[in-house]
């Protein structure tokens, strides 16, 4: 899967636990998440409403069972961030308003991070994220670590643009 996809479908796990601030690593085929705002194990398997226990099912609990480990960080191993991608497919179908409220939120900016890296195939990946900026370090087939930093309004303008592209082209 690209990382565009990839990222979208962490975005949209971290943006549903209140992640703001975040460092991701791409180990093999995983990413590794690490920050202080991430939930325990307890709570990722504690069901709030009866809603919540009834509605979700099963499958979607033992998909999730691995993220939290040992060391606090979480795990998305990609058969995981498959099911996150389906899921947020079906989710943006729903939602009328999408192609105009997302250039705000997490998992869109990280979508169009994922794009811009896609482009360089980066053996290593590292993501340090903070509410206004954003440090990518990646290691391209030179064997030298290419690092930028982008703001957080940096990308909001290249999604507007990778979005305007698009419309162009199917009109």
């Amino acid at each position: 899967m690209a990382h565009a996809k990839s990222l979208r479908a962490v975005g949209q796990s971290l943006e549903s636990f209140g992640v703001k601030v975040f460092d991701l690593e791409k180990d093999g085929r995983d990413y590794v998440v690490r920050s202080d705002e991430l939930p325990d194990a307890a709570q990722l398997t504690r069901k709030t409403s009866l809603s919540e226990k009834i509605w979700e099912p099963a499958t979607s609990t033992r998909k999730g069972a691995g993220l939290a480990q040992p060391d606090g960080s979480f795990r998305y191993v990609p058969s995981y961030v498959s099911w996150l991608d389906s899921q947020g497919r079906r989710k943006r179908r729903r939602r009328l308003t999408a192609q105009t409220s997302s250039t705000h939120r997490l998992p869109q900016l990280l979508r169009t991070l994922g794009r811009h890296v896609d482009r360089v195939e980066p053996h290593s990946l590292q993501i340090s994220w903070t509410e206004n900026q954003v440090t990518v370090r990646y290691e391209p087939g030179t064997k030298e670590l290419i690092t930028e930093n982008l703001s957080i309004e940096k990308l909001r303008e290249l999604t507007l643009r990778m979005r305007f592209r698009r419309s162009r082209r199917v009109a």
